[in-house]
């Protein structure tokens, strides 16, 4: 009867997670644990000829503001023509035409020119009117028609757009995929390039990427069916990958892709693409951050050699009118001689750029079937066109290291009587300047193209924008803010070097496992404890290892979150069944789980009870100390005024309220109170509750805390007790020490008694700074790490402060630097800012020379700095910090200056 009930409480738990599991609930946890395992399998090797061309913001600042012109890409496709490189699949959309014609022209056909340019068809329906001779044109060139399930095509193209649609956890609801509307809803749209750019393009695909449920890209469609035509439009970077390896078929069966008779590193291969169960391609991404993930260039260096070469064509123009005007005012035969090889260059390039032209003329698009109209531009025109660039340039190269520049200036010294010294002077500089300039361009233009050369040769381009300001980003496993640019180079990526994940049907997992914790319940049921822990143990590490092993091994992706939470949750309730039924069992289940229940100190740690372990660990915090001045003192006037009694019931009443005050304005600003010693307040800020920036909120504390006790000071007076000194109320003012770093903060005691409290060095360091008010006469003293960190980031100049110098607390060797924190710059006066500004002008003086110690200190600084002090104490006469450091010039400038001037001030006191 036992095995049964213990079986019964396996079944429980695989019934409540499957129904879970279906509903989708598990969806998110199961799709961070897929991302877990990724880190399993080894990172994949990156295909060499992948090339990034990023318009980066190197290229925003080279070419100007996004969206440019398209002639900007015209020039880039040609250049990338005559660099060598293979495809470029451009991941930006030409959906509709620019304000300039001609640039849209000029790209149009540079599209045709380079060749092998693939271009966006967005299957989202963006309300464009096509007409439909262009979807049939589009249909005719780039769409495919595999063999296989095209049912089962359609039917996850409408799971993938619902997902899309529906985006919650609920998972598929029940579709009548029959009904028309349904069908409808859920249909994809066509949106391709404008016509004079897909029809000069050699294919085109999609790029739309279906998020998961909690914004990642992890899957890729491969085929999204178009109705309208009964044929797929493939994923942009598919047809590349068909084009590189010219299979003899495409087939789409239930889980995978197969591209038959595949031509890849000269052997003839079926590769085969596993799909989930959406038909998606789950992409194996590089393990690398983008910045460091594939091979990359800037588009603005293509754009600088368009630069270079602009500039060397308007040298020889220049360079040809110089000639003439010196011709013309000597008539000399050199001159001539010399004028000639420059127009002669000037002539040749001016017939490269008409060649160019002609050859952008023939490129007047492709037919239905592919084929350029009019014949295109055969192979030997593109072998002439770039003779001639490299030719030109070759000359160039010679002219510009040849002796005309020495010839020209031997020339022009000969004419110097005639021309004058005037003409003289100008003609020179002007032909050295040119020929300098000249040599510089085209030296620059060699060694750029001789290394991307290299770069491009064969190379698979990628366009797409990289730049800070661009919204073209998605989150991937690895990365939150991934430029879409590498999410199609890793698609490539993972086809092309065959390293796929697999997916494995979840459902099957999970029937494997719950067979398995069901014949070993059955197995160890009668067995001893040790036994049947050890043999539950070892079954929940076989179910959470052989996921990662699988994905390792053999690039199989196991959704096996649902069975860990099976195996996990039927040995718990298995073991407490067991522990219920036996007495001793009852007692030891108390005392085991009794260890891991925490009191409820705050909200927080009931929502997270390990925080009451004993123990602690380390956290950046702010430590924050307060303590009454001259407690002492307000204490024997309480004494002599009510008596030893009665003084003790008034000084406790007055204390908890003027202390409660204090409190709440720490909690107020998200403070912990540590403690109360006395008078005294222990308190930080950044635990168990982080804050952004807790010493910003222990400052603004420190400031409420001084605000609340004047205002407590003011409102209790007729209580307060007579000072005799002053004949006024004994009016109580509080001191306040600040000091962040790292602190150790947990629950210190022991199991029945425990205190949220800090410890540390850091922690000291707070309550030394506190006293160090009394020197310095101040009220409010923080570390320069709290300084540091309060006034930074969104809090940048929100608080007013003075720098101190350094001060070297009670057994602390190492000295501290230390700021006086005087309020929020937009409740002070004007007269306290200004005062504060002529204080920290004062300071800088008295600390100048700290940095080289050895040297004497100089006593006219001291008196700059005592000077300053007083002008800021006349200012804010209230102050008493002005008048601790008039004090300290002036016995530096009577009494002598310290030998080491290091601005340490030793303190001999706490």
């Amino acid at each position: 009867m036992k095995k049964l009930r213990s079986v019964f409480f396996i079944l429980l738990s695989i019934l409540f997670w499957t129904l879970l599991t279906g509903l989708g609930a598990t969806r998110k946890f199961e799709l961070k644990f897929s991302d877990i395992l990724l880190y399993a399998k080894k990172p994949p090797k990156e295909a060499p000829e992948i090339l990034l061309v990023v318009a980066d913001n190197l290229a925003l600042e080279s070419v100007g503001p996004w969206p440019w012109k398209r002639d900007v890409y015209a020039d880039m496709l040609l250049r990338l023509k005559e660099l060598g490189a293979d495809k470029v699949v451009f991941d930006i959309e030409f959906l509709s035409p620019s304000n300039f014609p001609e640039c849209d022209d000029y790209f149009s056909r540079s599209i045709q020119f380079f060749g092998n340019t693939y271009l966006i068809t967005n299957t989202s329906d963006l309300d464009i009117n096509y007409p439909e001779e262009e979807l049939k044109y589009v249909a005719d060139r780039f769409m495919i028609t595999p063999e296989g399930d095209i049912k089962k095509i359609i039917e996850d193209n409408h799971k993938t757009v619902y997902e899309s649609h529906m985006n919650s956890l609920s998972g598929f609801k029940k579709v009548d995929w029959s009904d028309p509307k349904t069908i409808h809803d859920f249909e994809i749209g066509l949106s391709p390039a404008m016509k004079m750019f897909i029809t000069r393009a050699k294919g085109s695909g999609f790029a739309n990427v279906i998020l998961d449920y909690d914004g990642v890209r992890r899957h890729v469609a491969l085929l999204d069916y178009e109705k309208d035509f009964g044929k797929c439009v493939a994923q942009i970077m598919l047809g590349p990958i068909i084009e590189q390896t010219k299979p003899e078929k495409i087939i789409r069966k239930k889980h995978k892709v197969i591209l038959k008779n595949a031509t890849i590193d000269g052997k003839t291969i079926d590769i085969k693409i596993p799909l989930d169960d959406s038909g998606r391609l789950i992409v194996n991404w590089t393990r690398n951050e983008f910045k460091d993930a594939f091979r990359q260039d800037s588009i603005a260096i293509l754009n600088q050699f368009d630069k270079i070469e602009s500039n060397i064509s308007k040298i020889l123009e220049r360079l040809t009118e110089d000639y003439d005007e010196l011709r013309n005012a000597t008539d000399s035969k050199l001159a001539s001689q010399l004028k000639k090889k420059v127009r002669a260059l000037h002539e040749n390039y001016n017939e490269i750029l008409e060649f160019k032209e002609f050859l952008l003329a023939v490129c007047e698009g492709y037919d239905n079937d592919s084929n350029p109209i009019n014949g295109g531009i055969p192979q030997e025109y593109y072998d002439d066109y770039f003779n001639l660039r490299k030719n030109f340039f070759a000359n160039v190269t010679s002219y510009a290291d040849s002796e005309d520049v020495n010839s020209i200036q031997e020339l022009l010294f000969e004419l110097r009587e005639n021309l004058g010294e005037e003409s003289y002077k100008y003609f020179a500089e002007e032909f050295g300047s040119l020929y300098e300039i000249l040599h510089d361009e085209i030296t620059l233009y060699n060694d750029m193209f001789s290394e991307k050369k290299d770069v491009y040769k064969n190379a698979l381009c990628i366009v797409g924008s990289t730049a800070s300001s661009t919204t073209d980003l998605g989150t991937t496993p690895f990365e939150r803010a991934y430029p879409n640019v590498g999410t199609h180079a890793n698609v490539y990526n993972t086809i092309i070097n065959r390293d796929f994940i697999t997916p494995v049907n979840a459902w099957l997992w999970i029937f494997i496992v719950a067979l398995l914790l069901i014949v070993q319940e059955i197995f160890v049921e009668k067995k001893k404890s040790f036994v049947q822990n050890i043999s539950w143990g070892t079954l929940i590490i076989f179910v959470i290892i052989v996921p990662f092993l699988a994905m390792n091994l053999f690039g199989l992706y196991i959704p096996g979150l649902t069975a860990i939470l099976i195996a996990i949750t039927s040995y718990l309730s298995v073991t407490i069944f067991r522990f219920a039924l036996a007495e001793k069992d009852k007692k030891f289940l108390q005392t085991t789980f009794g260890a891991y229940v925490a009191p409820a100190v705050v909200a927080e740690i009931v929502k997270h009870p390990e925080l009451a372990n004993l123990g602690g660990k380390s956290e950046y915090l702010t430590a924050l100390f307060s303590d009454v001045k001259t407690f002492s003192g307000f204490t024997e006037v309480i004494n002599n005024e009510a008596g030893e009694d009665k003084g003790a019931e008034r000084l406790v009443e007055i204390l908890n309220e003027y202390l409660g005050v204090l409190s709440d304005a720490i909690m107020d600003n998200k403070g912990t109170i540590d403690k109360y010693v006395g008078d005294e307040i222990v308190s930080f800020f950044g635990a168990p509750i982080p804050i952004e920036n807790n010493a910003f909120s222990a400052c603004v504390a420190a400031i409420r805390m001084l605000q609340a006790e004047e205002k407590f000071n003011k409102e209790n007076k007729d209580r307060l007790p007579i000072n005799p000194k002053t004949g006024e109320p004994f009016y109580l003012h509080s001191r306040v020490g600040l000091n962040t770093g790292n602190m150790v903060v947990g629950n210190m005691g022991t199991q029945k008694k425990l205190n949220y409290t800090i410890m540390g060095n850091n922690v000291n360091l707070a309550s030394r700074l506190e006293g160090t008010n009394k020197v310095y006469g101040s009220w409010i003293m923080c570390s320069e790490s709290t300084w540091q960190m309060a006034n930074s980031g969104a809090n940048e100049g929100k608080l007013v402060a003075r720098k101190f110098d350094n001060v070297r607390v009670i057994n602390v060797k190492k000295p501290v630097g230390i700021y006086n924190i005087l309020g929020l710059r937009e409740e002070m006066s004007s007269e306290q800012i200004e005062a504060a500004e002529i204080f920290n002008e004062g300071i800088e003086i008295y600390l100048k020379g700290t940095d080289t110690p050895e040297v004497p200190k100089k006593k006219t600084e001291l008196k700059k700095a005592f000077e300053l002090f007083k002008k800021a104490d006349k200012l804010y006469p209230a102050d008493l910090s002005s008048k601790a450091f008039m004090k300290r010039c002036a016995d530096y400038i009577k009494d002598g200056v310290p030998k080491i001037w290091d601005g340490v001030y030793t303190m001999t006191s706490k």
